[in-house]
C-alpha cells in the first residue's frame, strides 16, 4: 500500500478527521485517547499514531464505525462524503425506524457470527467443558436478546 501516491492533501484530510474524531470520544472523567482505548483496546502508542502526521499509521475502519457508533457523530464518514461533494443530514422522522431496524439486523448478525465462533472452537476438540458450556450459553443469550429487540420493533409494524 505504501506504493500507492494518494492525492495531495488526503493524508493531511485524514489526520485532522481523526484527531477531531479522538478528541471527541472525550467523556467525564477520560481524556478522547483514553476513552479510545477503553472501546476499542488499541495501545495510546497506536491511537497517537493514528493521529500524528509524523507517521503515516492510519485509524482502521472497523475502529471509525466503532467510534463514530459509539459517540453518534458522523466526523470521518462527513469527511469521507465532503471528497465526492456530498454532505450527511439527519434522517427525518420517518425515516428512523427503518434505520433502527438495520441497527437491530446487523446486530443480530454479529450475535449469530460470535455465537457461531464460539461454538466452532469449543467444539474444535469435541468435547465440551463447563466453562465452554457457560460461554456457549451467555453467547446464545445475547443473541436471543438481539433477536427480542428485533421482534419488538417489528411488532408495531405488524398492524395486528
Amino acid at each position: 500500500m505504501s506504493d500507492i501516491a494518494l492525492p495531495d492533501g488526503l493524508i493531511t484530510l485524514i489526520k485532522t478527521a481523526t484527531r477531531a474524531l479522538v478528541m471527541a470520544c472525550a467523556a467525564p472523567g477520560s481524556t478522547g485517547p483514553e476513552r479510545v482505548e477503553q472501546i476499542t483496546g488499541f495501545s495510546r502508542g497506536a491511537i497517537s499514531r493514528w493521529c500524528g502526521d509524523a507517521y503515516r499509521d492510519q485509524m482502521p475502519l472497523e475502529v471509525v464505525f466503532m467510534l463514530e457508533s459509539a459517540i453518534g457523530k458522523p466526523i470521518f464518514s462527513r469527511m469521507l462524503a465532503s471528497l465526492t461533494g456530498h454532505r450527511l443530514e439527519p434522517i427525518a422522522a420517518g425515516e428512523a425506524a427503518q434505520v433502527d431496524l438495520m441497527t437491530d439486523v446487523v446486530r443480530i448478525t454479529g450475535s449469530h457470527a460470535r455465537f457461531q465462533a464460539e461454538a466452532a472452537e469449543a467444539l474444535e476438540d469435541q468435547k465440551l467443558t463447563p466453562g465452554e458450556v457457560k460461554g456457549l450459553m451467555k453467547s446464545a443469550m445475547t443473541h436471543i436478546d438481539s433477536m427480542t429487540a428485533l421482534l419488538n420493533r417489528l411488532a408495531p409494524l405488524a398492524g395486528n
